[in-house]
């Protein structure tokens, strides 16, 4: 069973979880509940949490997510539901990602960083593909539960490479079902760089996207869009180098916000 923190100072909230009676049946425990930023950090020091729900009052709801990036980055965050059903299909998202992390998908150890990280680039890669339809909601909704540290509403790149026929080694990689380029790329060009996280993601067709995305408090750099371009060259000549892996630039472009990767975005 799953254990489960709630923080919140919202009467209707408070009801609405109040009002879930099959918490097992539904692979969780009934949640320790806190009202305040000092109730939640005391929680969490003694008791274990597979997972957050919060709704405070904005200031210290901040002050919480701040406390949770310095010292729980892992903690998925899950959505606060108004009522009992609503509540239901925010968790259900929480224990598809949770089953995700706890998941045997090699004999190698289990290590949740690792995981998480295959979580984010499994969302992020269906986003930037056009596979994944979310509204701007759905998306800071799944980007906080994920425990991503860009800001969907700060501006981002989202360059389209393409792979050059290739022979030995680099066939190795294509359609890439084991995700083995991107591994490679992330390692060539991937990472934090200017006040942002690059993240190179390959589908299963062999297309190759980097997304960079503005880290969560950094102010962005003047000509951004040429510093990225030049950190993805430098790292498309790295992994030629070393690897032998030959890529080419199709596009580059800024997008005001990874909303605009939305199917309701309006500008």
């Amino acid at each position: 069973m799953y254990k489960l923190l709630l923080v919140s100072d919202q009467k209707d909230i408070l009801d609405a979880y109040e009002g879930i009676t099959n918490w097992e049946f539904n692979g969780f425990r009934k949640p320790h509940i806190r009202h305040d930023l000092e109730g939640a950090k005391q929680s969490l020091q003694i008791h274990h949490a597979d997972g957050i729900i919060i709704n405070l009052k904005n200031g210290e709801e901040k002050d919480l997510l701040r406390y949770l990036r310095a010292n729980y980055p892992l903690l998925p965050i899950c959505e606060a539901g108004s009522t009992p059903e609503e509540a239901m299909q925010y968790l259900g998202e929480l224990r598809s990602l949770l089953n995700w992390l706890h998941a045997d998908f090699s004999s190698d150890n289990y290590d949740e960083q690792k995981m998480m990280i295959r979580a984010r680039r499994h969302f992020f890669r269906g986003l930037v593909s056009g596979k994944k339809k979310l509204t701007e909601k759905e998306l800071y909704r799944k980007m906080r539960l994920i425990r991503s540290r860009m800001d969907p509403e700060k501006p981002c790149i989202l360059l389209d490479l393409e792979q050059d026929s290739a022979e030995g080694e680099m066939a190795d990689f294509i359609p890439d079902t084991d995700h083995l380029l991107e591994r490679e790329l992330f390692h060539s060009m991937g990472g934090d760089f200017q006040g942002f996280h690059v993240l190179p993601l390959v589908t299963k067709e062999g297309e190759v996207f980097i997304l960079a995305g503005t880290l969560r408090g950094q102010e962005q750099p003047e000509n951004v869009q040429g510093l990225v371009d030049q950190c993805v060259r430098e790292g498309m000549h790295h992994a030629e180098e070393y690897r032998g892996l030959h890529l080419r630039m199709k596009s580059s472009r800024i997008l005001p916000s990874i909303y605009a990767l939305c199917t309701d975005y309006q500008g």
